[in-house]
C-alpha cells in the first residue's frame, strides 16, 4: 500500500477512536468501489455519522456525537449529545439517551436520531473506550494545558484521578482520567464535554504529527479490536485523504443546545434540549430539513420545567479547534 494511503487510513481510524473524524466512513454500505471512485463522489457530497463510545463496565454510551464532514469546504463539525439527554425510545418511556444504543442497537439509534433531528445519518461507528488509553500511549501522549488540579476517587469503579495543573503531556492513563472527570466541575457533565473538546482538538493535532510507518500498523490492529462500524474500507481511505486537509480553523465543536434539569417528580437529573437553537444549528451545519422533533421525542410537555427549557432560545455555541488551542495556551 502506498505510504500516503497508510497514513490516511490510519489517521482516519485513529480519529474514529478519539471520536472526532469518524464521519469519514459515512456512505460505505454497498462496498465494491475503489477509493478513487469514492474520492470523485466527495467533490459534491457531505456526510454525517453517529459516533458512540461504550463504557466498558455498564455498556451504556458514555459518549455520543454526530459528526458532519463537508469535503467541498474542508469542514468537520462535531455535535456532542450529552449522555443525560431526555428522550423517548424503546418501550415508550422517557429516559436518558445513554441507554438507547443498548435498547435499540446501532441501526435503531441512527433511525431514532434521523427521524427526530431531521439529519441524514450515513453510517455509524461504535467504540469500546478501553482502546482509548492504548491509542494515546501509541502516539507518545498528548500535550494539553490543565487550568487546575483534577482529583477524584471512586473505589466502586476502580477509578482514581490525580492530575496536577499546568502544561503537560498526558499518557493514556492520564488522558482517560482527564476525559472522564466531571465531579468537580460546576456544571458537571457539560463542563466535562467542554474539557473533551479541548482534548479532542489536541489529539487531532497530535495524530497528524505523530502517525508514522513505525506505529501505523499497531494503530490499525488497535482499531480493529475496538471499533464496530459499517465502514467501507475503500471509502475510509478516500475520506481519510480528504480529512488530512482539514485545518484546526475548520474543525468545529458544539454541544446540543439545552440545559440541565432535576425532575421535581422523580429527583432524577436530565439534560433537556432547546428546540429553536438546535434546529438552527442542525440546518446550518448538518443539512437538516423540515421540522425538528415533530413527534416530541425530546419533550415532556406535561412538566412546565421541561417545557420552559425546550422552548427557550439561545445562541449557538460553535467553537473551532484553533480557538480551543488559544484557550489552552491562554
Amino acid at each position: 500500500m502506498p505510504k500516503k494511503y497508510i497514513y490516511a487510513t490510519l489517521i482516519f481510524i485513529a480519529a474514529c477512536l478519539i471520536l472526532v473524524s469518524a464521519l469519514t466512513f459515512a456512505l460505505g454500505r454497498e462496498g465494491g468501489e475503489s477509493e478513487e471512485v469514492y474520492s470523485q463522489k466527495l467533490a459534491s457530497e457531505s456526510y454525517c455519522a453517529l459516533v458512540t463510545g461504550r463504557d466498558r463496565v455498564s455498556g451504556l454510551c458514555d459518549v455520543m456525537m454526530l459528526v458532519s464532514f463537508d469535503p467541498s469546504n474542508s469542514r468537520i463539525c462535531v455535535l456532542q449529545i450529552p449522555r443525560d439527554t431526555y428522550a423517548l425510545y424503546g418501550d415508550g418511556g422517557y429516559r436518558k439517551i445513554n441507554g438507547a444504543q443498548h435498547a435499540l442497537g446501532e441501526d435503531g439509534l441512527c433511525e431514532l436520531l434521523e427521524e427526530s433531528l431531521g439529519v441524514r445519518i450515513d453510517g455509524y461507528v461504535s467504540l469500546d473506550l478501553s482502546g482509548f488509553r492504548e491509542l494515546v500511549d501509541l502516539i507518545g501522549g498528548v500535550e494539553i494545558e490543565l487550568e487546575r488540579p483534577i482529583k477524584y476517587s471512586d473505589p466502586s469503579q476502580d477509578l482514581r484521578i490525580d492530575l496536577d495543573s499546568g502544561r503537560q503531556t498526558l499518557d493514556g492513563k492520564q488522558a482517560e482520567m482527564f476525559v472522564r472527570y466531571r465531579s468537580g466541575y460546576q456544571r458537571g457533565d457539560l463542563d466535562r464535554l467542554d474539557a473533551q473538546k479541548k482534548f479532542l482538538a489536541a489529539l487531532f493535532g497530535a495524530l497528524r504529527q505523530k502517525v508514522s510507518i513505525s506505529n501505523a500498523y499497531d494503530l490499525l490492529q488497535l482499531a480493529l479490536g475496538h471499533v464496530d462500524t459499517n465502514i467501507n474500507p475503500a471509502l475510509c481511505v478516500a475520506l481519510g485523504l480528504e480529512a488530512l486537509g482539514v485545518g484546526k480553523d475548520q474543525l468545529w465543536f458544539c454541544t446540543l443546545p439545552g440545559e440541565d434539569l432535576v425532575s421535581r417528580k422523580s429527583g432524577a437529573s436530565f439534560y433537556v434540549m432547546s428546540k429553536s437553537p438546535t434546529q438552527r444549528l442542525l440546518a446550518e451545519y448538518f443539512g437538516a430539513e423540515g421540522e425538528l422533533d415533530g413527534k416530541g421525542i425530546f419533550l415532556n410537555g406535561d412538566d412546565r420545567d421541561f417545557l420552559e427549557i425546550y422552548q427557550k432560545d439561545s445562541k449557538i455555541g460553535m467553537i473551532c479547534a484553533a480557538e480551543l488551542e488559544k484557550t489552552k495556551k491562554d
